[in-house]
């Protein structure tokens, strides 16, 4: 019986040449560079879009009360505690629009959070029993448009803004801003164009010249 050359009877594998590792290496890297620099881009758009959708549900929550209320809008103030507020008379603290509307959506709801913030809804503070609290919220809501409809507002008034122009509530970032203990805490934009929500529910940016556009 004849005896197998194991060489030949081997299966051979052919391996990469280095000019063609070289190559493959070269396409990645070309990609890379074409990809990186978009990359903050979408992952800006990603949380922009997560925040517009937090603060549309705000909204929906805004529009219920509105129908159980005469279409008169929540009082509440600009930023929950901790943020600096006019205290009411007896020194106890205003309303803020989440405790106004919670029955409508909840204060531990995550979508009072927007994607892109890393301090405002974080931001702590000592409540009256001496227990550590979060402030809740990284939405700023236009107190001033509170306990009237929109359509006896100064903005649809004197304006002359119809409701779809009519800011309701924003993200609060991009400024310094104080705490009712004398804090200063600085707030970095959560993303590259502000969202706003309107008098008719729409979450979108500004724009001067027309109707607000999509923010995302």
């Amino acid at each position: 019986m004849p005896i197998l050359d194991r060489r030949s009877a081997s299966v051979h594998r052919r391996a990469f040449s280095l000019i063609e590792l070289l190559v493959v290496i070269s396409i990645i890297a070309v990609l890379l560079a074409l990809l990186l620099p978009a990359l903050p881009r979408v992952m800006d758009a990603g949380r922009r879009t997560a925040c517009a959708a937090n603060l549309r549900g705000v909204g929906q929550a805004v529009e219920l009360y509105k129908g159980d209320f005469k279409e008169i809008m929540p009082t509440g103030t600009y930023m929950p505690r901790p943020w600096l507020n006019f205290l009411n008379d007896d020194g106890s603290w205003p309303t803020s629009l989440n405790q106004t509307i919670n029955n409508y959506f909840e204060i531990e709801s995550q979508a009072w959070k927007c994607a892109g913030d890393k301090s405002v809804y974080s931001v702590t503070y000592t409540d009256d029993s001496g227990r550590q609290q979060l402030g809740m919220s990284s939405y700023m809501y236009i107190s001033a448009l509170g306990g009237q409809k929109i359509e006896d507002s100064f903005f649809y008034k004197f304006l002359n803004l119809q409701p779809v122009r009519i800011p309701v509530a924003h993200d609060f970032d991009g400024n310094t801003y104080e705490t009712q203990d004398g804090r200063l805490i600085p707030v970095d934009f959560f993303h590259d164009t502000r969202n706003l929500l309107f008098g008719d529910g729409h979450v979108g940016k500004y724009d001067q010249d027309g109707p607000s556009q999509p923010g995302h």
